[in-house]
């Protein structure tokens, strides 16, 4: 083998070896967001039956940052915030509803949920098992 060669040869293996660390880092990274997005969003989700109770409160507040890099999902935050903020004698009486249905769907597109064939009612629908007495 000459200089030449094994030159060649450790030149390469470094920069494979750097380049593979940075592809994976790239990748690792979006893999992350979403999965965070998609925690948030669980989490909103999941406790869409009560909008005064602290989970869903933290994640709407949560929404601020882990979206931040979608325009229309924050957009669609104020406007909830700016309905909610709206006393309820002096906006119309599904505003909020609509807000929030909005928010959802802006959501679901932000992170890749395919929501086409859901009626609107869907996002605001809510299961409750009664408990025995």
């Amino acid at each position: 083998m000459t200089n030449e060669t094994i030159i060649l040869t450790l030149v390469s293996s470094v920069i494979s070896g750097v380049l593979g660390v940075v592809i994976s880092s790239i990748f690792y990274s979006r893999l992350e967001k979403r999965r965070i997005k998609l925690e948030t969003a669980r989490k909103m989700f999941g406790n869409k039956h009560a909008m005064s109770g602290k989970e869903f409160q933290e994640s709407i507040n949560e929404v601020m940052i882990v979206f931040s890099d979608s325009q229309e999902v924050i957009d669609l935050v104020q406007k909830l915030f700016d309905v909610v903020s709206t006393p309820q004698d002096a906006r119309a009486p599904k505003a909020a509803d609509e807000a929030l249905i909005k928010l959802m769907k802006a959501i679901c597109r932000s992170i890749g949920i395919k929501h086409k064939n859901l009626p609107d009612t869907y996002y605001l629908n809510f299961f409750t098992v009664p408990s025995n007495p």
